[in-house]
């Protein structure tokens, strides 16, 4: 249903050429629908997200030094949270759900198999495992399908019941020391303020400022940067440049 919602089918996924791609999409088509969803590097590199909610304005924040696949799922995690009307964190190791109390243990384990079920949908995952034998080599194959990660679909595989809790969190764990310094933004100080803010709030912020609203320092403000840098933001987002 949220799927619907949000007005992504299967097909649109399956033509995306890469997770950057892949992101950009699902992250407007949550913005299109009233969530705004900011991004920075987080100092505390164990959370991989979290969400606040709020009856008008609820926010979504990714750790943009987490891979863009990783950000997608931490994306739908914080969706469902949203959902709940709860507040949320997520974290790359899984392990830490067992800690919880049993009625945030069961909202974090259905947060994450929402979030596994929209991006890999049963109807078509389970048709996809017709024939084929679980490994790596499949693994990463029905990742690439999906434009997710490989934790994705171990997640997917584990809640069907095809590979232990074990396997999965011993396969995420080595999957996120492997990508833990890559597929994050260069350089680029506009690009990097681009991605943090987002394309949907980045054109609101401006435009309200293009209406006489608000001043070039509460622009600043909005955007947190000098008021010296508003125009090359300015610049980079209107050329259609904004990243992921």
């Amino acid at each position: 249903a949220v799927r619907q919602y949000l007005g992504i089918t299967l097909q649109q996924q399956e033509r995306w050429r890469n997770s950057e791609t892949a992101l950009k999409a699902w992250r407007n088509a949550v913005e299109e629908v009233g969530v705004f969803v900011f991004k920075h590097a987080f100092k505390e590199r164990q959370i991989s997200g979290f969400c606040l909610i709020d009856a008008e304005f609820p926010i979504i924040y990714l750790n943009n030094s987490t891979t863009k696949t990783r950000q997608i799922f931490s994306l739908f995690h914080e969706l469902a949270h949203l959902l709940f009307r709860i507040n949320g964190i997520s974290k790359f190791d899984p392990s830490y759900i067992r800690d919880l109390h049993p009625p945030e243990r069961r909202i974090e384990q259905f947060c994450n198999s929402f979030a596994a079920e929209l991006l890999l949908p049963s109807a078509d995952f389970d048709q996809q495992l017709r024939d084929i034998r679980i490994n790596e080599v499949s693994v990463e194959r029905l990742a690439n399908r999906y434009c997710v990660s490989r934790e994705a679909v171990m997640r997917r595989l584990l809640d069907k019941g095809l590979v232990s809790q074990e396997l999965y969190e011993e396969k995420a764990a080595e999957w996120a020391a492997q990508a833990e310094k890559k597929d994050t933004e260069g350089g680029n100080y506009y690009a990097t303020q681009a991605a943090y803010l987002g394309e949907h709030y980045l054109k609101l912020v401006l435009g309200k400022h293009y209406q006489g609203r608000i001043s070039l320092d509460q622009v600043a403000d909005y955007l947190g940067v000098k008021p010296k840098n508003v125009a090359g933001l300015e610049e980079f987002t209107f050329q259609g440049a904004t990243p992921a």
